[in-house]
C-alpha cells in the first residue's frame, strides 16, 4: 500500500528529508505524467515537477496544507507551471517573429533607400553613359542591341558602360549586387 498524504505531511514536520522522500515516492511519477500530458517537449515535465517540489519545501507549504488539500495543491501547482511554460514559449516565438519582421522591414527600407540613391547617381551620369547603363544593367539588353539603339559602336558601349560602372562603384562598393536589386525591383 502507498503512503498517505497525512503521512507525508507528518513526516515533513518531523524531518525534512524523510518528508521529501515520501513526497517524491507518492507524487513524482503521477505529476510528471500529468505535466507531460500538457507539454509538447518531453524534457520539461520533470523540470517542472522538481521546481514544484522545491517551491513546496522552500515555502514551507507542507505546514499550511491539510492532508485533503495536498494532492490538489500539487496538481494545481504543476498545471500552473505548465501553463506558464507554454505562455513563455509562445511569447518567445512571437518575439522571434517580431524580431525577424523588424529585420526584414529594415532590409526593405535600406534597399529602397539604396535603390533611390543609385537612381539619383545614375541620373547624374553623362547622358550617353546613363543611357548605356540603363540599357544594359537595368533593362538587361545586349551590347549590340544597345549600340544599335544609340547609334554607336559596340566598343563605345563597352567604354561608356565601364566608365559609368566605375563612377557608381566609387559611391556604391557593392554596385553589382545593388544593380541586381534594381533589376528585380523594376528600376
Amino acid at each position: 500500500m502507498g503512503v498517505s498524504d497525512s503521512e507525508i505531511l507528518t513526516a515533513f514536520q518531523r524531518n525534512m528529508n524523510e518528508g521529501g522522500k515520501l513526497l517524491f515516492q507518492r507524487y513524482y511519477k503521477p505529476l510528471v505524467l500529468f505535466s507531460g500530458s500538457m507539454l509538447d517537449d518531453c524534457s520539461f515535465p520533470e523540470d517542472i515537477v522538481q521546481e514544484v517540489f522545491y517551491q513546496f519545501i522552500k515555502n514551507n507549504a507542507y505546514r499550511q496544507l491539510t492532508p485533503e488539500a495536498l494532492s490538489t495543491y500539487l496538481f494545481r501547482s504543476v498545471k500552473n507551471a505548465c501553463l506558464n511554460r507554454i505562455r513563455d514559449q509562445k511569447e518567445f516565438a512571437q518575439a522571434e517573429l517580431l524580431k525577424y519582421d523588424a529585420i526584414e522591414e529594415e532590409a526593405t527600407t535600406v534597399s529602397l533607400e539604396l535603390i533611390e540613391a543609385i537612381r539619383q547617381a545614375i541620373e547624374r551620369l553623362p547622358r550617353k553613359t546613363r543611357m548605356v547603363v540603363m540599357s544594359i544593367v537595368v533593362e538587361g539588353k545586349k551590347y549590340k542591341e544597345t549600340a544599335e539603339e544609340l547609334g554607336v559602336s559596340v566598343n563605345t558601349v563597352k567604354t561608356l558602360l565601364s566608365g559609368g560602372l566605375k563612377q557608381l562603384r566609387q559611391q556604391f562598393p557593392d554596385s553589382l549586387l545593388l544593380f541586381f536589386i534594381l533589376e528585380r525591383n523594376n528600376f
